[in-house]
């Protein structure tokens, strides 16, 4: 699966580890920023991923910030983009088996390495599961289309 990746100078160190544990699982990611440390600007970052999502140039994306709020804000201005903060394995569950998520967004200041991994394998492994969920689904798309041509 091809995953655009990015995060701002909050959750730097973590994207690395991410990146490795996403290519070792056989997946084609795409970084797209930060490249360093230093301070930089979360909407600028969370707009390329979402971006690549949006446009289907990536099937899934992942954010990281300090809290992850202002990634999720940023991902979810995009159409087609459904992106949710998890922080434990179950949420990261949910968001894909009731939301079909394609956004991971992590809080990277609350997390500890073990912990980041868990939740992007549960989030990875997790199916649509359908049903009742992809009517809801199909709600969001539907309301995400009318705000469109509203405002």
């Amino acid at each position: 699966m091809k995953i655009a990746i990015g995060t701002d100078h909050g959750g730097f160190s973590l994207k690395s580890l991410l990146i490795r544990r996403l290519k070792a699982l056989g997946h084609r990611v795409s970084d797209m920023g930060t490249l360093s440390p230093d301070p930089c600007d979360y909407p600028v970052i969370g707009a390329k991923v979402a971006e690549a999502v949006a446009r289907g140039r990536a099937q899934r994306g992942i954010l990281l910030c300090k809290s992850g709020g202002g990634m999720a804000i940023v991902a979810n201005k995009f159409p087609k983009v459904r992106a949710v903060v998890c922080e434990t394995v179950s949420s990261a569950r949910h968001a894909r088996e009731h939301n079909n998520a394609n956004v991971l967004v992590l809080g990277a200041e609350g997390l500890n390495s073990r912990e980041a991994v868990s939740i992007l394998n549960a989030w990875l492994a997790a199916p649509f599961a359908g049903g009742r969920h992809a009517r809801r689904v199909r709600q969001i798309t539907q309301i995400e289309k009318q705000n469109r041509r509203s405002f």
